[in-house]
């Protein structure tokens, strides 16, 4: 079957797995020193693996001048295809002009796609910061922050930087409201001691 069929139909945790699966095979065929020429939907899986034969010499050397960035390309070409799946897309694109417009919508992408949170940073990596790596790379590099699926919000723990400042912000909120009780607190107390130890004496 064609890549395109492969992850298609299946839960949203064996979409995952599969994904990682084959971006772990992009990363051997870069570590041969080649890199897939053409739409990786097309990849053939040979009894739910991929193998040489499954790139029908449709592959180049990275140093043969060709295609310098060929090998970011495929990476490039695997988040788009992921996004698609995972947005349940009937067609997984990946030409550039779909690419760029993923680029320009990535987070309505990450809305709607019922996409795990160490997935969605993933993407955002790639598609929003430049980062280009292998998902491997990225989740060897970076332990998922949060267990679940949703919007790029969930992917927010104490973790992360915005976590942290949200965390910051919400203590000097208590603060804000603790001082003035302790004040409040100390007032009624010296008002109490007067009328009990001053007044009545008095």
């Amino acid at each position: 079957m064609k890549l395109r069929d492969y992850l298609m139909n299946i839960s949203t945790d064996e979409l995952t797995e599969r994904l990682i699966y084959l971006d772990r095979k992009l990363m051997e065929l870069k570590e041969s020193g080649k890199y897939y020429v053409g739409d990786l939907a097309d990849i053939e899986i040979i009894n739910g693996e991929v193998t040489i034969e499954s790139f029908k010499n449709k592959y180049d050397y990275i140093n043969s001048g060709y295609n310098i960035n060929g090998d970011y390309e495929n990476i490039i070409q695997l988040c788009a295809i992921g996004i698609c799946a995972y947005n349940k897309l009937s067609v997984l694109h990946t030409s550039k002009d779909f690419i760029n417009y993923v680029i320009n919508n990535i987070e309505m992408f990450l809305e709607h796609g019922n996409i795990p949170n160490i997935m969605q940073e993933y993407y955002i990596n790639v598609f929003d910061r430049g980062k280009i790596d292998y998902l491997n790379n990225f989740l060897r590099d970076n332990e998922p922050k949060e267990e679940g699926r949703g919007n790029t919000r969930g992917a927010y723990t104490k973790s992360t930087a915005v976590g942290r400042a949200l965390t910051e912000k919400d203590s000097a909120f208590v603060s804000v409201l603790v001082l003035p009780a302790m004040l409040a607190l100390i007032y009624i107390s010296i008002v109490v001691i007067y009328f009990v130890f001053f007044y009545n004496g008095g």
